[in-house]
């Protein structure tokens, strides 16, 4: 957890290496709420079996990840902290938490940013929020900034008052830009991967049946299946192998 912050600390469990912490989603939209009002910075990441297979290759990765507030984006991370004698409430994904977020955000008169994908598509998102969520205050900016420019884009986050930042570039391009520029960056912080290009509409979002059972992942390999193959034929065996490994070992979550 980042010095400085006051946001109070779920309980945890470990999954392949991973803390991640055990909130319902009412405990994870008030806790980003306090992170909001806190005086340092807290990133909150959503935990799937590709986070934890990045966190296994890269210990720089692993610690962005361990020093912010971590909740279970991915089915299989429940899955697994139930085979490894631990609990996680439920799968917490960041497209459905996104809108309860928001809508926190409006009631407490909280200033959202966010930041990241395509030019455009932010953009779209927040139009159809801003329609859907009275009185929120919601600020974008696309995710393809020249280094030169990048001050531009803190320095309107500043004016814009933010308290809750979204950044969607993907793991882990987003984990290192906010360590890079942390220190000017509101005090909450969520890491959002392709959050926007669900929420403008630009990607169709897997039938309830699919979410249900767990098998989003298939759906999006099937609608990306050239960017997303490796990471879900290669990285989903490789994820059961670590949790495997770990109940292998007596390792519990």
């Amino acid at each position: 957890m980042s010095p400085g912050n006051t946001a109070p600390v779920a309980e945890s469990v470990d999954i392949a290496g991973v803390r991640v912490d055990s909130f319902t989603e009412a405990s994870l939209v008030d806790h980003v709420l306090e992170m909001a009002k806190s005086d340092g910075v807290d990133v909150a990441v959503g935990v799937n079996a590709h986070v934890c297979n990045l966190a296994r290759k890269d210990p720089r990765f692993r610690r962005l990840v361990d020093d912010g507030s971590t909740y279970a984006d991915g089915q299989s991370v429940v899955w697994a902290a139930k085979l490894l004698g631990g609990h996680l409430p439920g799968r917490l994904a960041t497209t459905d938490i996104a809108e309860p977020v928001l809508r926190a955000a409006a009631d407490a008169d909280i200033p959202v940013y966010f930041f990241g994908a395509a030019e455009g598509v932010a953009e779209r998102a927040a139009a159809i929020l801003r329609a859907k969520i009275p009185g929120l205050r919601l600020r974008t900016h696309h995710g393809y900034v020249a280094a030169d420019r990048i001050d531009e884009v803190l320095d309107d986050m500043r004016s814009h008052g933010t308290g809750i930042l979204f950044v969607g570039m993907g793991d882990p391009a987003q984990q290192l830009w906010i360590d890079a520029h942390r220190d000017r960056l509101p005090p909450a912080v969520l890491t959002c991967g392709g959050l926007f290009d669900w929420l403008s509409g630009s990607n169709k979002r897997a039938p309830a049946w699919m979410i249900r059972g767990g098998l989003e992942w298939l759906w999006r390999l099937i609608i990306e299946p050239r960017r997303l193959a490796k990471r879900y034929l290669l990285g989903n065996p490789s994820f059961m192998a670590a949790v495997a490994t770990q109940r292998l070992r007596g390792s519990r979550a």
